[in-house]
């Protein structure tokens, strides 16, 4: 949203199906497909992307996009899968984690208090590379049976206390120029090939910025482009009063730019929105904390209850502080176009509780049908979409057969 802002051109569920070169053999744009049209249930639309050049940056995906550029390439993700199990809150303290580096086959696990619940995890095995990849029985209960070792004897870590589990593949990369046997590497890569394909492999969450910045720069190199300064910056908080950290003169800003929401935050603003709209605490501080100043816009957008109070803000799930507003919010200001960009994507009601997340998806359907003007067909392929994602999130296997009416 930030990028928007400064004048970046966002899609997303646009599928890359091939790259264009030019007469000289180098990257000039990529061939892609809207899947949003597809998912209505009409032929996909196909069109080119003129480009100077091309940053792959695809996570795991990354030699799907190489190989697209050049077929006898060598593979240099090696996919390995990280298995994570959420937890009730009460099995960690809110504020305290705890990680372990030497586990009884010598793996780290870590145990740490998130977003109310608790989390634990994680595996490190060789995986094949999968859409929605599922959390093997197997991997669950060996972290079940390691946290059990942090606990007092008389509490159980019971299967069924588990409220969702996950696989994500960390891409592991090999550097091309290197052995096999010694060439895997836990950080990142940032290549270029003879056609000018920048790919930036590896690497995790905790180091994105500085992945972005050695991209940006090998850009900057590779494709010939010019810096400058921004003559007329976005008032990206939307008023004058608000000071961003940024000089906007070419150079890099990496770790200045301010993020959308962060201008108007403060630790006490919660207490405004509960004072101007009738919100409950709890949702009060869920919103200022996700959204920071664009909390004023996803409370504006929360239909009334009708009730004494709250006076605003329908919770989606009992068990968790996310709200209508939040679903509107993410159609009209945040790109969401399926159910599971708000339920694991905007929200993380996915990663919290699979169950609880089957639960809030009609409402979900209900109200980006109100916004995006889906028909009874979109809505039926949303759920069955939707509920076939919530079985790689730890929906059990019984629940993956219920409908919408169910």
């Amino acid at each position: 949203m930030t990028a928007a802002l400064y004048g970046a051109t966002i899609v997303n569920h646009i599928e890359v199906t091939d790259l264009e070169k030019d007469a000289n053999g180098r990257l000039c744009g990529a061939r892609v497909k809207d899947r949003i049209t597809e998912f209505n249930g009409q032929t996909p639309d196909e069109f080119s992307i003129r480009a100077r050049g091309i940053i792959n940056a695809t996570g795991p995906f990354t030699d799907a996009i190489r190989k697209m550029d050049d077929q006898s390439v060598q593979e240099i993700v090696a996919p390995s899968s990280g298995v994570h199990v959420i937890l009730p809150g009460y099995y960690s303290p809110a504020n305290m984690g705890l990680i372990d580096p030497h586990t009884s086959d010598g793996r780290v696990i870590f145990f740490l208090p998130w977003q109310g619940n608790t989390i634990a995890g994680t595996t490190d095995a060789p995986t094949k590379i999968t859409q929605n990849p599922i959390a093997g029985e197997q991997e669950i209960n060996w972290i079940l049976s390691e946290i059990q070792n942090y606990l007092l004897p008389g509490i159980n870590v019971r299967r069924g206390d588990v409220l969702a589990a996950w696989s994500g593949i960390r891409p592991l990369v090999r550097d091309p120029k290197k052995s096999k046997s010694e060439g895997l590497v836990r950080n990142h890569l940032v290549t270029t090939s003879h056609s000018g394909l920048i790919t930036c492999s590896g690497g995790k969450w905790t180091t994105y910025r500085q992945m972005a910045e050695e991209s940006v720069d090998e850009a900057i190199k590779e494709f010939g482009l010019k810096t400058g300064p921004v003559s007329n910056p976005p008032r990206v908080s939307g008023t004058e009063g608000f000071d961003d950290a940024a000089r906007l003169d070419g150079s890099c800003q990496t770790h200045q730019v301010r993020l959308v929401g962060a201008h108007g935050f403060s630790k006490t603003l919660f207490v405004n929105l509960i004072q101007h709209y009738g919100i409950e605490t709890a949702v009060a501080k869920h919103l200022c904390e996700s959204y920071g100043d664009r909390a004023w816009t996803v409370a504006a957008l929360s239909a009334p209850t009708e009730q004494r109070f709250p006076i605003r803000g329908k919770r989606i799930s009992a068990l968790y502080p996310y709200i209508d507003g939040e679903v509107r919010y993410a159609v009209h200001h945040e790109y969401a176009q399926t159910a599971v960009d708000v339920v694991a994507r905007r929200t993380r009601l996915a990663f919290l509780n699979a169950q609880a997340a089957l639960e809030a998806l009609p409402m979900i359907i209900d109200l980006m049908a109100e916004e995006l003007n889906w028909n009874s067909r979109r809505k039926e392929e949303e759920w069955k979409h939707a509920v076939g994602f919530l079985g790689s999130m730890g929906l059990p296997k019984g629940k993956l057969r219920l409908s919408r009416k169910d």
